[in-house]
């Protein structure tokens, strides 16, 4: 292993190989306008990924076990501090219902309820290996799999009939690589050619090596063989790339990073597309490496649909606005990125700690970044992260107009009005959807815990709403709940989950039809020293 970075070159740009048809119509949107030019991305340079090669990975190598710290924060340690402290300052309160609330649990009656989680199921996902947390859990769902990956435990397939674990294999072992510990993976599946896509990276080697890591399934059997390549990130000696994003188009799988400098300074925001002309067909290929600037944490998108363009989408950690890009052409020879006017929203800050009942050891409610690709249909861009309401953690979602750069539907998501709710994710479906709100269904998963009466611990939330109820969610159904409080290090404030996810189901059964059921995964807890995950299942189905 080299411990200096090689000169890199400039490499031409692949040719597309696949027929892929650009161009469906967008919805227009109330009051839709055209939008601004835009103000250029500039790419620092073409970078060059290794070319695939074919493995089929089994077994369980281990990796050096790095120590476990928060997600970097892209704004100064101290400043976080002062805005958490702020957050907590005048204490818990009941949440105001902002919109009038949605149950979305309880099976019959309203069909805009969910049906409720016995009638949708639920298994274990994977749990805890030794001494490493927290699992970053996050997974997507396939035509018969569904596929976790998380910290430490690596990569698992699940049937999805009956949830049995198929394989598991770490991640040092399904990389080839174990010279640091792997981490920050995600996981999606490309439901338009039935491919499964990975991504991780590791911890630093020296001050200019740190290895990416991207593996593609070759069909849509997550057991079988897997495409993997790797890259170097070309920044400056020292500077650390870190919470990698994971989205994709019908041309290319779009990534986004957060730099920081030697001293864990944020510096800049990182985002390129990777052909998947090149990629799912085992061809080494080069992509523009664009600097984003410094607008926070930047969340690609899963676009649903054949748009040519790609909205991204940050949130500052606190502010009254979320910053927007348009994407066009990633993976293809013409690729540009601009940023467009910012998106007004209702002024937001750091959510609090969640608390836990019988403790005063809190769970870790991270900044309010959007940790999870957004759902882009049509001129629709939806995503959702956790603010401070009532001096409560709560999670609130915006449904965005790209066209306008305006908010289209906006709602927080709970449990309860006295509940801490936290690790949110969301998914959108065109089910439902009209000619001005292509968005007809939303999925959710939450955490969340409840110390006034009745108490409970932390659990595995899952909710959502059709385009016409009330837009803030509440109840939701429980996938599990923990019997005692999670305190593995005697901490303040412990460690929890940095994302979730919510995918939606590609295939049909027949009691329920594509677009109407998605799958949950995200962490709970075995123990009060050790964690695991849950898998659910939900859907407005008959």
């Amino acid at each position: 292993m080299t411990t200096r970075r090689r000169a890199r070159r400039v490499v031409p740009a692949m040719l597309a190989a696949l027929a892929l048809s650009l161009g469906l119509a967008q919805g227009t949107g109330a009051a839709a306008q055209p939008n601004h030019e835009g103000k250029p991305v500039k790419a620092s340079q073409r970078v060059h990924l290794s070319k695939p090669r074919l493995v089929n990975p089994t077994g369980q190598a281990k990796a050096k076990v790095q120590k476990s710290q928060a997600p970097l924060p892209t704004v100064s340690r101290q400043k976080l501090a002062e805005l958490k402290a702020e957050a907590t300052k005048h204490g818990a309160k009941n949440r105001p219902n902002m919109h009038g609330g949605n149950s979305a649990k309880m099976p019959g009656g309203n069909s805009s309820k969910m049906l409720k989680q016995p009638s949708q199921g639920s298994f274990e996902g994977l749990s805890q290996p030794c001494c490493l947390r927290p699992p970053d859990t996050t997974g997507a769902v396939g035509k018969g799999q569904f596929v976790e990956v998380v910290n430490g435990a690596g990569f698992g397939v699940f049937s999805k009939s009956d949830g049995s674990l198929l394989k598991q294999v770490s991640f040092a072992s399904f990389f080839g690589y174990s010279a640091q510990s792997i981490f920050d993976p995600r996981v999606l599946y490309d439901k338009k050619w039935n491919r499964w896509v990975i991504s991780a990276e590791a911890f630093p080697e020296s001050s200019t090596v740190q290895k990416v890591f991207y593996a593609v399934s070759t069909s849509s059997d997550a057991t079988k063989s897997f495409l993997i390549s790797t890259f170097d990130p070309p920044e400056n000696p020292g500077d650390f790339y870190d919470f990698p994003q994971l989205g994709l188009d019908q041309d290319a799988v779009i990534v986004t990073a957060n730099i920081f400098d030697s001293g864990l300074n944020y510096v800049r925001t990182r985002a390129f597309g990777l052909a998947k002309a090149d990629l799912y067909n085992g061809i080494g290929t080069g992509f523009l490496y664009f600097d984003l600037g410094t607008p926070g944490t930047t969340a690609p998108p899963v676009v649903d649909d054949n748009n040519a363009n790609d909205f991204l989408v940050s949130a500052k950690t606190s502010d009254n606005h979320l910053s927007l890009f348009k994407a066009t052409g990633l993976g293809r020879s013409n690729e540009d990125i601009v940023q467009l006017p910012d998106v007004p929203v209702t002024a937001y800050t750091v959510p609090p700690a969640a608390r836990q009942p019988g403790t005063a050891s809190l769970l870790d409610s991270s900044d309010s970044r959007f940790s999870q690709n957004s759902t882009q249909i049509g001129n629709q861009l939806l995503n959702i992260h956790t603010i401070s309401l009532g001096g409560l953690p709560t999670p609130r979602y915006y449904q965005i107009n790209t066209d306008t750069s305006a908010v289209t539907t906006s709602g927080i998501v709970t449990e309860s009005a006295t509940s801490d709710d936290f690790n949110a994710s969301v998914a959108g479906s065109p089910v439902g959807g009209s000619a001005t709100n292509a968005i007809g269904r939303m999925f959710f998963t939450w955490s969340s815990t409840q110390v006034n009466s009745p108490t409970h611990q932390v659990r595995v939330k899952s909710g959502g709403r059709l385009r016409t109820d009330p837009t803030d969610v509440t109840g939701g159904n429980t996938h599990s709940t923990a019997s005692t409080f999670y305190d593995p290090t005697g901490d303040p404030v412990e460690r929890w989950g940095d994302y979730s996810a919510v995918t939606i189901n590609p295939s049909a059964t027949n009691t329920c039809a594509v677009g109407n059921r998605a799958y949950v995964v995200n962490e709970r807890q075995i123990s009060t020293t050790s964690w695991g995950s849950r898998i659910g299942r939900l859907g407005f189905c008959s």
